[in-house]
């Protein structure tokens, strides 16, 4: 049996602008390409709008020239009946301009990638609210709980307690932050922290009935934890030599903003990037132009200032309270972010208009001393993503390029959990599946 080749297929107007069941291809690509099998994987492209739409599975030689009344000697017109065009496009840019009625051959990594981005926009996505304590009983035996609430698409709960080792625990955090501190060491060592991962899933989530309901397809998990669990890395938990956050976005919430806001942000389409000098950050400049060029390129309506000067408490709080996207480059240490040589901001109080994304692309957000992250939340933010262990001066660029491509792009809306995924499965095969980066709170729309 033949493999099936995938391919992206341009730009088929008529399709997407009139009420059309059809899309064309040229014969003479059809002959080219119907050598290595009968059965092909395509995608839309809509060039125009630098989307992509799909998949169809296209059987090539059911072309019937009775059946499809328009076929000619230079066009073949293939019936589509799974109608994605009214359903949503990714982003999707092209490096190569091509004519219409093009086929672009991908790989099966991208294919994969490409599907499983539209999967996410088009598919129900199961919401869990994951609550979890450690506890001490009587006789000094550590007691885990967890309690697990699925409201969306089926109610499904689920309720464990067991003993548990918290020194065996602390030796596998232990471990874990020696590879979490050393810049990049996914690239060296991501069989170990899938080998990390996977005994804390085995300590976190022995319930076999309950383990393979979250591994079964797309969700989000609304993470409430108390202070003994807060440190948890829960994003490298690990089944079958995966990390299973390729399927799970698990956002650390602490339950504070949970319910929807549905109040539109008075600044909206107004971006601040603040960006906190320092000698050891070399690549904030090469980081502000590519947002801004993100902004340009896509048409997005977004003013965005920039804000690159040291701050004191009552400056951070303006910007804060003034836009609706605010972009954070500085140096994070454990017990907060640095905004001059002699402050470092471990939290702040309420805001009297919160914006909706705050992204802090700073080191060590994770630590527990650290309460930034809780109280920008308890103070209105929608979402925090925030960076973990040390993160490299500029390497981890094409994440944030990718989370702001989806979430500025003009004709398809996307909220911030949306991109901060489609941005994973942008950069996850150049850092084997880690990544250095947490979603906070609850998706927003911006």
């Amino acid at each position: 049996m033949k493999e099936i080749k995938s391919y992206i297929i341009t730009q088929n107007k008529e399709y997407f602008s009139k009420n059309s069941e059809y899309i064309k291809l040229k014969n003479s690509n059809i002959k080219k390409i119907i050598k290595n099998g009968n059965i092909i994987n395509a995608f839309l492209y809509e060039e125009e709008k630098n989307k992509l739409y799909g998949y169809y599975e296209i059987d090539l030689n059911d072309l019937d020239n009775s059946k499809n009344k328009k076929n000619n000697d230079d066009f073949a017109h293939i019936k589509i009946t799974d109608n994605y065009k009214r359903r949503r496009g990714i982003y999707y840019k092209l490096e190569k301009k091509y004519i219409d009625f093009s086929l672009f051959e991908i790989d099966d990594k991208t294919f994969l990638k490409l599907k499983n981005g539209l999967n996410l926009l088009n598919e129900n996505i199961s919401q869990t609210f994951f609550s979890c304590s450690i506890e001490k009983e009587l006789e000094e035996n550590d007691i885990f709980k967890y309690k697990a609430i699925e409201t969306s698409p089926s109610l499904y709960i689920a309720e464990y307690q067991k003993k548990f080792d918290y020194q065996a625990y602390k030796s596998i955090y232990k471990e874990y932050l020696r590879l979490l501190k050393t810049s990049n060491s996914e690239n060296d060592n991501s069989e170990k922290f899938i080998e990390i991962g996977s005994y804390l899933t085995n300590m976190l989530i022995p319930e076999k009935e309950f383990r393979n309901h979250l591994l079964n397809g797309f969700r989000i998990i609304y993470l409430h934890l108390d202070e003994n669990t807060y440190n948890i890395p829960w994003e490298i938990l690990a089944y079958d030599k995966k990390f299973i956050s390729e399927k799970i976005i698990f956002s650390y919430t602490n339950a504070v903003n949970i319910l929807p806001n549905n109040e539109k942000n008075k600044n909206n389409n107004k971006m601040a990037i603040v960006s906190i000098p320092d000698e050891n950050i070399k690549n904030d400049k090469k980081e502000i132009e590519i947002i801004n060029s993100i902004q340009l390129n896509l048409n997005k309506d977004m003013n965005i200032d920039l804000y690159r000067k040291e701050h004191n408490y009552f400056d951070f709080i303006k910007v804060l309270e003034n836009y609706d996207i605010v972009h954070i480059i500085t140096h994070g240490y454990s017990n907060g972010i640095k905004l001059s040589e002699d402050y470092i901001l471990n939290s702040i109080s309420a805001l009297e208009n919160p914006p909706s994304l705050v992204f802090i692309n700073a080191c060590n957000m994770e630590e527990n001393d650290n309460k930034l992250i809780q109280s920008l939340l308890s103070a209105g933010v929608r979402t925090v993503i925030s960076g973990t262990g040390s993160l490299a001066d500029g390497i981890y660029i094409d994440f944030i390029e990718s989370f702001y491509s989806n979430l500025f792009h003009k004709y398809t809306r996307i909220n911030t959990a949306q991109a901060y995924y489609l941005a994973y499965l942008e950069i996850k095969e150049f850092y084997n599946g880690f990544m250095r980066y947490r979603f906070n709170g609850v998706p927003a729309y911006v």
